[in-house]
């Protein structure tokens, strides 16, 4: 009886590795989105960190201003927002929004200075060395560098000199809201504040510059 030949095995090829969720692609640093550019400072890359500082300071200062308004605090807070950002670049979790994130730091450590320092008088905002940025303190001149409308700028600055005098909750959902363009969901993030009442805030805050700005502000919800 003939025997059958046996027939050679298969070969098992053994299965490629899947790659890691959200690998890093070659994309030029400056066009990288700042979950990516955080990542790779995780790496140990400081020129990606310099681009987000390049790309977040002004906004960081702008905020620090408008909560803290003297020019040391926002100064010396300013600088420790990123030295501890990049401290502590290994508590960022991919793929939260880096900007919610680096908000959270900016806040606390407002709000740590201002428990130590209480409010410190208003100094010069020309003090700060600022230049090649897009902030200011000084209304005015906040004003001036957004429109060239007179009657615009008039209504800028009564707007933002307005803004401090409204409670520090109600404020601070306006500067992030309205100045930072961010979500409720990025606020509720960083603040710790359930939407809800940051809605209520805003609303209330925004009724309350109306009518201390004669009904300018809509004060729609």
């Amino acid at each position: 009886m003939q025997q059958k030949r046996a027939e050679p095995a298969p070969s098992v090829r053994p299965p490629a590795p899947k790659p890691a969720a959200g690998d890093l692609k070659p994309v030029a640093l400056g066009r990288s989105s700042d979950e990516d550019l955080m990542r790779r400072t995780q790496e140990g890359d400081k020129q990606a960190f310099s681009i987000l500082y390049e790309r977040y300071s002004s906004s960081v200062l702008s905020y620090l201003y408008r909560m803290l308004g003297n020019v040391e605090d926002v100064e010396s807070v300013g600088q420790e927002v990123f030295l501890r950002a990049f401290r502590f670049a290994a508590t960022y979790r991919y793929p939260q929004k880096f900007s919610t994130w680096l908000f959270t730091i900016t806040r606390n450590l407002a709000i740590n200075n201002a428990r130590r320092r209480k409010r410190s008088p208003v100094r010069n905002v020309t003090e700060l060395n600022l230049e090649g940025f897009d902030m200011s303190g000084d209304p005015r001149k906040v004003a001036s560098r957004a429109t060239d409308d007179v009657e615009k700028q008039e209504e800028i600055a009564r707007v933002l000199a307005a803004l401090d005098d409204l409670p520090s909750d109600q404020k601070e959902v306006i500067v992030l809201g309205v100045f930072q363009d961010l979500s409720y969901a990025e606020m509720e993030e960083i603040t710790g504040t359930k939407a809800v009442t940051l809605r209520s805030r805003m609303f209330h805050g925004l009724k309350k510059l109306g009518r201390m700005l004669g009904g300018s502000i809509d004060e729609d919800e």
